[in-house]
């Protein structure tokens, strides 16, 4: 016979979470418990303060915070918890979870109400769909300028922050990274003759490989601070030839004297509103003939126009970025003067590339937490696995599309 919890109301929100997790064990700080004790994973809530954030923030933000600030921890399998979250989207369950927050009231303490609101490394004030420049500049800063340290953990050593694309299960990270930059240079004819402007250029990494490879010239625009320091400061490239230049893409084009150009993992900055101006932009930089090609995350056409204003990704990953349907860039391209060549769709190569960044994550993990601290590390965590099952259900897939200049 089952003894008598300490809390009832405590243990049917626990026996509701294992109903719709098996395999998962649920443990509360009271000592309550539901689920298998051979389980392959374990989901901890560590204080009551895991209630207040889930009233005060209901839908997904509350449930960041709770793993951020690790009133809520898991351990074992993230990746298949994640996997299921759609079952813990029942409307009941939410039922059930506020009522038992408001049962457990007389447990809260003050600092449990004082540290439940916002955490210090979230992003305060998005604002999707608004993209102004400065706003833009600010929310780039937010996401790209942590520590190049950090980036050469999570990235390894290509310093690529974009798809690789594998050309077997068994390639490395940093091989895959270079055969897209192989393959990007072979659709964009690079010779030595080319200049390459990469907007977006990130670290430089397809600069770096084409300026080694084909002995061209190069320009990089890129909206990040740090990302500009650390291109400038770097002695390899001091004696090559490239250009950096740092600004918003709508400062810094139309650019002159280019061939080719690409963008890789920047459009999805860009925003519905402003998708043909950037293209209109890219466009009045290359002469007719010219080659351009975009690599960007694209979403299904039923899928969700905006990251909702208070989701985790908007607040502690990519504030005010947007996914668009392959349908629209493909409409803005050929209205803004290009042809469209192909289109190539390499998911399953971004499904192996967040298994090699979450693999660095966790190998790094007290490294990574010495330069961001642990809140950020663990978003960044719940961020990379949460994408890795996205891709892996096909509701995003990664596009290249080669154009050309008509």
């Amino acid at each position: 016979m089952r003894p008598i919890s300490r809390d009832f109301s405590l243990q049917l929100l626990l026996d509701a979470l294992a109903e719709r997790l098996p395999g998962v064990l649920i443990a509360s700080y009271t000592g309550e418990s539901a689920g298998p004790r051979e389980s392959h994973a374990v989901i901890s809530i560590n204080s009551p303060g895991a209630f207040i954030q889930l009233i005060r923030a209901p839908r997904g933000l509350g449930l960041a915070r709770a793993w951020v600030t690790g009133t809520i921890d898991i351990t074992g399998d993230l990746h298949e918890i994640v996997r299921r979250e759609s079952q813990l989207r029942d409307p009941k369950l939410y039922a059930l979870i506020l009522a038992t927050a408001v049962r457990l009231t007389p447990s809260f303490r003050f600092h449990h109400i004082r540290g439940s609101g916002a955490t210090r490394i979230e992003y305060r004030y998005p604002r999707p769909g608004r993209h102004s420049i400065s706003r833009d500049i600010i929310e780039t800063e937010y996401h790209y300028g942590r520590s190049l340290e950090f980036y050469r953990n999570l990235l390894g050593a290509s310093l690529a922050y974009s798809c690789a694309i594998f050309s077997s299960s068994s390639q490395t990270l940093d091989a895959a990274q270079a055969n897209k930059h192989e393959l990007i240079c072979q659709k964009l004819n690079v010779s030595n003759e080319s200049t390459i402007l990469d907007i977006g250029c990130g670290w430089g990494s397809l600069l770096r490989y084409a300026i080694q490879h084909y002995s061209c010239k190069a320009r990089g625009i890129t909206a990040s601070r740090e990302q500009y320091m650390a291109l400038r400061s770097d002695p390899e490239l001091v004696r090559t030839e490239l250009e950096i230049v740092h600004g918003d893409y709508r400062q810094c084009l139309p650019a002159r004297g280019v061939t080719t150009a690409a963008s890789v993992g920047v459009y999805e900055h860009v925003g519905a509103k402003h998708s043909q101006q950037f293209f209109s932009l890219i466009r009045a930089s290359l002469q007719p003939g010219a080659r351009y090609l975009n690599q960007c995350i694209v979403r299904t056409e039923d899928g969700p126009k905006h990251f909702r204003r208070n989701s985790f990704t908007q607040r502690y990953i990519f504030p005010n970025a947007q996914l668009l349907p392959l349908s629209v860039q493909i409409r803005d391209l050929e209205r803004t003067g290009f042809q469209v060549l192909s289109v190539t769709l390499h998911g399953q190569s971004y499904e192996q590339t967040l298994r090699c960044w979450i693999d660095n994550l966790t190998a790094k993990w007290g490294a990574c937490v010495d330069l961001e601290g642990e809140q950020s590390v663990r978003a960044w965590y719940m961020y990379l696995t949460g994408a890795l099952t996205r891709f892996e259900s096909r509701a995003i897939d990664v596009a290249q599309v080669l154009a050309q200049a008509r």
